[in-house]
């Protein structure tokens, strides 16, 4: 039986791309936001030089509550994603290349009633995967650049989920 903390990353991990049998062949950035109050949303954007591809997903209900309140089987969260190509020469690649990913560090001084951010990253044959509490208010320059970057592209297509409802 696997745990709590293992059913909630396992639903949220879920939009971060992977490949069986060892790493994902591509460049990629994913970043899930936990906030302090509401839904978490995941975004991920896969590096492809031709057919860059952005992935949002916005839980309609916080996971965690989900998680908790199951008694065993957890019922599927609901949600609203989409899948966009990006043009390769769009401008938050600028912001969002390997040294401004690389230099986000992890920043795991938090607790519950705060923004928390997980980052899974591979570029350049390197990876990583860094955390931070309220990156804002830390005022961190590299964790500003990289959810800025993240968000100013996600806001380009969120109109279509608006759409939907």
């Amino acid at each position: 039986m696997i745990s709590a903390v293992e059913k909630y990353l396992e639903t949220l991990l879920a939009f971060v791309p992977r490949q069986t049998g060892g790493r994902f062949s591509k460049d990629y950035i994913s970043l899930i936001h936990v906030p302090a109050h509401g839904p978490e949303k995941v975004y991920s954007l896969v590096m492809d030089e031709q057919r860059p591809l952005f992935t949002l997903a916005q839980y309609k209900e916080t996971v965690w509550e989900l998680v908790e309140a199951s008694q065993g089987e957890m019922k599927s969260p609901q949600i609203d994603a989409l899948q966009a190509e990006v043009t390769p020469d769009h401008p938050a690649f600028i912001f969002l290349d390997h040294d401004s990913v690389s230099r986000c560090e992890t920043y795991g001084d938090g607790g519950a009633g705060l923004d928390y951010y997980l980052m899974l990253w591979q570029m350049d044959g390197e990876s990583g995967v860094v955390e931070c509490y309220e990156p804002y208010v830390r005022d961190n320059q590299a964790w500003l650049t990289v959810v800025g970057a993240l968000q100013v592209l996600s806001s380009e297509f969120e109109y279509a989920l608006q759409e939907r409802e």
